[in-house]
């Protein structure tokens, strides 16, 4: 089982692109992920699309923590995804400061 943290930054109204492969043994996932961070909502969401074909797999997830964003979507094959915390912090999520640094995004595999 691996993961890799994803270089994001809190960059005011960006969109930071992201294009991810992992090698899985008998699969290889290679998917591009866009993140947003919404200043009305206050909150970042993720689209996920692949890469080979360029459908867009998945379109604004918010990321939050506590969950496998992409827990839901396992029918897609692309692994798993989660926000984790790198120190105490009373944020339930991470706002447009503290992505990056916070609280850090995952991505990886089981296989």
């Amino acid at each position: 089982m691996s993961y890799y943290i994803i270089p994001v930054n809190n960059t005011p109204n960006s969109v930071q692109t992201f294009k991810l492969t992992l090698d899985g043994g008998r699969r290889n996932v290679n998917i591009k992920l866009k993140l947003r961070y919404n200043d009305i909502l206050k909150d970042w969401t993720a689209s996920v699309t692949d890469n080979s074909n360029g459908k867009l797999l998945i379109d604004s997830m918010p990321l939050v923590c506590g969950v496998d964003l992409l827990g839901q979507f396992q029918h897609l094959n692309i692994g798993h995804a989660f926000v984790v915390p790198t120190t105490e912090t009373p944020l339930m999520m991470p706002d447009n400061k503290t992505l990056g640094s916070t609280f850090i995004l995952c991505w990886g595999d089981s296989t």
